[in-house]
């Protein structure tokens, strides 16, 4: 009996294991792809803005000049 009670102590811990690791790994992964995705958030912003401002300049030139 308690041959069958350690087995099963033995393959609790293991699923609990399991579980820690699949979720420490799915946090890691969730990371990375937050990281990536802020990075391409703020690049694509960088390019409207630095494209809003030519736009802004060009504009600005043409009123004061014409």
């Amino acid at each position: 009996m308690s041959e069958e009670h350690t087995e099963r102590a033995d393959s609790w811990l293991h699923n609990i294991g399991r579980h820690v690791i699949a979720a420490l790994i799915l946090l890691v992964c969730a990371y990375l792809l937050f990281h990536l995705l802020f990075g391409i958030v703020v690049f694509v912003a960088t390019i409207a803005a630095v494209v809003v401002a030519i736009i802004g300049a060009i504009w600005a030139i043409r009123v004061l000049f014409h």
